[in-house]
């Protein structure tokens, strides 16, 4: 998919892992996002995670340059490898799992029109409204209350969180190195290197629902795993006044949602409590560039990384 003879200005990274049912309509959907964008010289890769499936097949029909990772080593790995082998001016960060709304690129390029910004958020939603269950209430909630808060943010290193994101080369490379490389950190480098950061609501991608407890579950963890053993030293904290006029917002606009949410906050937050949750069940969906050390200031894990789990680099 990518055009001209030149350095591109654009390139579009995925990382994806046994996703061949789905990056087919993931890079149809960006290539009109292109299209729509006028952008003609773009470069999009797919990072293929070590699939056992036709993902690598998949991409390559539908035009994609694609790499592949050995052995497994997660997706945030992935964007630092695409990255390494990209030449564009802007980075876009899309999941392979998700359609890109046709004016998101076009939207987020206009994100950039200040020289000053180095971060662009998009908002996240979910691609069908059919609500058979509390967790897809629960989902549709949460993807409510972060674009409340998100909206009420000025240059926030919590904007970036989502499935699409776009980061100038600059901005990306500030810091020493991105052996940790997550939204949030990505945006928390840039903003302490100068640059700002701003959230472009009407830049739109579309996620699949999940449906069962157990995914809810699996990203709760992650996300505390992310918070305990990565972010804390780059993130800002939010403020309170702008969580509890999201908050209300939400609920207002969808209570029995925001009930679903609260019911299984609960059932999350007993578990831990009673240490049913284990980090290492989390820690394979944050996993660091080989060799890598912990952040600046911070020391290791306190639990032990299994030994050879799955294929991935201990």
């Amino acid at each position: 998919m990518t055009t001209g003879k030149h350095v591109p200005d654009l390139a579009v990274i995925i990382p994806a892992r046994n996703e061949a049912p789905r990056i087919g309509g993931c890079l149809d959907s960006v290539r009109q996002a292109l299209e729509y964008a006028q952008v003609t010289d773009a470069e999009v890769i797919v990072v293929d995670d070590d699939s056992t499936d036709e993902t690598s097949d998949v991409a390559r029909a539908h035009g994609a340059d694609v790499l592949r990772q050995s052995p497994r080593r997660g997706p945030l790995a992935a964007w630092s490898f695409g990255v390494a082998h990209s030449s564009a001016s802007l980075l876009f960060f899309v999941d392979a799992d998700c359609r890109v709304d046709e004016r998101a690129f076009s939207v987020l390029m206009r994100g950039f029109a200040r020289p000053t910004v180095g971060v662009v958020a998009a908002r996240s939603e979910s691609s069908g409204r059919t609500l058979n269950s509390l967790v897809q209430r629960s989902a549709i909630f949460s993807a409510l209350l972060i674009h409340e808060i998100k909206s009420r943010l000025v240059s926030h290193d919590c904007l970036p969180i989502g499935r699409l994101m776009a980061v100038r080369r600059a901005a990306w490379r500030a810091g020493s190195d991105h052996r940790w490389p997550c939204d949030r950190v990505v945006a928390a480098r840039a903003k302490q290197a100068g640059w700002e950061i701003t959230y472009m609501s009407d830049a739109v991608v579309y996620y699949q629902l999940i449906g069962r407890y157990a995914e809810l579950r699996s990203d709760y963890l992650r996300t505390r795993v992310a918070q305990a053993h990565i972010l804390d030293d780059w993130a800002e904290p939010l403020p309170l006044g702008i969580l509890c006029r999201a908050a209300s917002a939400s609920w207002r606009r969808q209570p029995l949602n925001a009930a679903a949410w609260l019911a299984l906050r609960a059932r999350l937050w007993s578990e831990r409590s009673v240490g049913l949750m284990r980090p290492e069940e989390a820690y394979a969906h944050w996993d660091r560039l080989a060799h890598s050390s912990p952040p600046p200031g911070r020391p290791g894990p306190s639990y032990q990384v299994p030994e050879k789990p799955a294929g991935r680099p201990a």
